[in-house]
């Protein structure tokens, strides 16, 4: 009986021990399934599970037609890992794709070869990139197989599903038409940031956010085939569409650069603006930056100097004058003045025209066409400072565009309170104050346009990834003067283009043009007196009939005797014929009848 009531002792201790072990167990096991789950699958993928960053491809930047400014070319290197390819005595396996069921036993050297085919290289090439890898370091896991493939051979090579084989991406951002457009295209730094133009302006627009996936690998980390996991969609970076025309754009280029190196002057600028639409279609300069090699150029002319660089208009800013005289109801087209070459009107103020000439009986349009000084700031003065001030800055002088550049200068516009009695009388012919060639053309536009300033536009949208279009804000439109102002100085700006001396020059057969030069000093920063060089202009509307574009181009600072003038106004014809064949642009009709220039 002892013997028996020991027994069942021992049982029933070795029972508790098994129920409470089994307790345990249990215990462990919800712990491990159900309440620590989550954080230890989580750990476990941690330790397996390999993150790779899909870098997003930035956005192109393309002219009004579609025609790539700047791209993005994608290119991947191959790597392998020497190491790995020794594993299980070179073999792994893949997918049977030929039955769609099971694997097949695939060996390195056979990778190899594959490889090969789709990289160019054979079997023993990749072979020996292993074993040098392995010579120099037997436990090496990275070596290149071949660098900069395209995105064709990296799908192909992909599809092999070799676990030792990975990429990596190697995008080159490139600007297929060079120096055409370079100005305005803008470039990169060292640090792959953009650094100007519509490459930082658009950046927000052009940058993709990259993408993130994740693959599971073996203790030998090599990649478990089937076990790639996307976590974070890739999105590409959205186009930018540009109002430019490239081909137009290169003619425009082509035109300046012949004319600054024909004067050799400092610099040169042109630029074409759509009258309805304010699309400036070519924005043209010399010596125009080729992101493609940044350094090659001059680093004084890397920037969009159109937008940047304010300098002061002279002549073609009497346009202004005229438009508000007319407009307030104190001249008309045929306004008289007995107009000397030379004037004190006051104390310490004088002023004189370019040339000499006795009193002439000029009307308002003759004072436009011979480009008098005297007369325009005679006429000009029966108009407050304030009422000429709100004219300019409803021409939008002093006013920074918003055309879509990271930098739109305001130009200089001092308040009409702080004019003095000299500068009151200069800014009525354009001295004084500055503006970009960009304003420039938009006095004329506004113009042409019937009396409307419709802002200069240089972005019209952002296309993303997806289709989605976002148009860019540039600004309301603004009424300067009156439709029936708007036609007088029409006509006045065409009878100075048929009475002029330079009208052989500016002559386009069957075409009507009307325009305004400009011949302005410029003060020289280091010693703050004015140069005695220029900078020359020309501001025309064509068709004058139908004014369909405005082109302004400048040309400064002529150096081997050249005429600037002549050289300003050639670039304008060479711009306004390569418009009109771009545009198609159908001829003038009807005969124009200059307005009297004298009395």
């Amino acid at each position: 009986m002892l013997r028996m009531r020991g027994s069942s002792l021992r049982r029933a201790i070795a029972l508790g021990i098994i129920v409470v072990a089994s307790l345990v167990f249990l215990v462990r096991l919800v712990d491990v399934q159900v309440v620590s789950a989550a954080a230890l699958n989580e750990d476990a993928k941690d330790k397996r599970a390999v993150p790779v960053a899909i870098p997003s491809v930035r956005g192109d930047i393309v002219d009004r037609n579609g025609e790539v400014f700047a791209t993005t070319d994608e290119r991947y290197d191959v790597q392998l890992s020497p190491k790995n390819t020794k594993l299980n005595k070179g073999v792994f396996y893949r997918a049977d794709t030929e039955r769609g069921v099971g694997t097949v036993e695939v060996t390195a050297a056979q990778a190899f070869a594959e490889i090969g085919k789709i990289t160019g290289q054979s079997a023993d090439d990749i072979q020996q990139i292993v074993d040098d890898a392995l010579k120099d370091n037997p436990k090496s896991d990275f070596a290149y197989v071949k660098r900069s493939i395209d995105l064709t051979q990296l799908n192909a090579l992909k599809a092999l599903d070799i676990p030792w084989l990975t990429f990596e991406s190697q995008h080159q951002r490139t600007y297929p038409n060079g120096a055409v457009g370079g100005n305005i295209v803008g470039f990169f730094g060292a640090d792959d940031e953009p650094l100007a133009g519509i490459e930082l302006s658009q950046n927000a627009c052009l940058t993709g956010v990259d993408g993130t996936e994740t693959y599971e690998r073996s203790e030998d980390n090599v990649a478990l085939p089937g076990s790639v996991v996307v976590t974070r969609k890739v999105q590409d970076g959205g186009t930018v569409e540009l109002t430019l025309d490239r081909d137009l754009q290169w003619e425009a280029q082509q035109a300046i650069n012949q004319q600054v190196q024909n004067v050799a002057a400092e610099w040169g600028l042109l630029v074409i603006m759509n009258v309805k639409t304010g699309e400036l279609v070519a924005v043209a300069e010399d010596g125009s930056v080729d992101p493609n090699d940044v350094d090659a150029g001059d680093p004084g002319k890397r920037e969009a100097r159109s937008f940047t660089s304010p300098y002061e208009p002279g002549s073609t800013f009497k346009a202004i004058t005229a438009a508000a005289l007319i407009d307030q109801g104190v001249s008309t087209p045929l306004s008289q003045n007995l107009t000397p070459d030379y004037l004190t009107p006051e104390p310490d103020v004088r002023f004189g025209d370019a040339f000499s000439h006795p009193e002439m009986p000029w009307t308002l349009t003759g004072i436009l066409t011979q480009s008098s000084n005297v007369g325009t700031s005679m006429l000009g003065n029966q108009l407050s400072p304030e009422v000429r001030y709100d004219y300019l800055r409803k021409f939008g002088i002093g006013e920074s565009t918003e055309a879509g550049m990271p930098l739109e200068d305001s130009g200089q516009l001092a308040n009409y309170t702080g004019w003095d009695r000299q500068t009151s009388y200069n800014t009525m012919f354009g001295q004084g104050l500055s503006s970009t060639i960009v304003q420039t053309a938009g006095v004329y536009q506004t113009i042409a346009n019937g009396g409307v300033r419709v802002p200069p536009a240089l972005v019209a949208d952002c296309v993303a990834a997806d289709g989605t279009k976002t148009a860019m804000d540039h600004g309301d439109d603004v009424t300067a003067i009156q439709q029936s102002t708007a036609a007088d100085m029409m006509a006045m700006l065409e009878t100075v283009t048929t009475e002029a001396w330079f009208k052989d020059i500016l002559a386009i057969p069957g075409y009507r043009i009307a325009g305004k030069t400009g011949t302005a000093e410029q003060v020289d920063p280091a010693t703050g007196l004015y140069r005695d060089t220029y900078v020359n202009s020309f501001a025309g509307i064509f068709p004058a009939d139908d004014p369909q574009y405005v082109a302004v181009a400048s040309v400064a600072f002529p150096s081997n005797g050249g005429d600037g003038g002549v050289a300003a106004i050639t670039a304008f014809r060479d711009a306004a014929e390569a418009t009109i064949r771009t545009f198609h642009i159908p001829p003038s009709t009807g005969e124009f009848t200059p307005l009297p220039t004298e009395y």
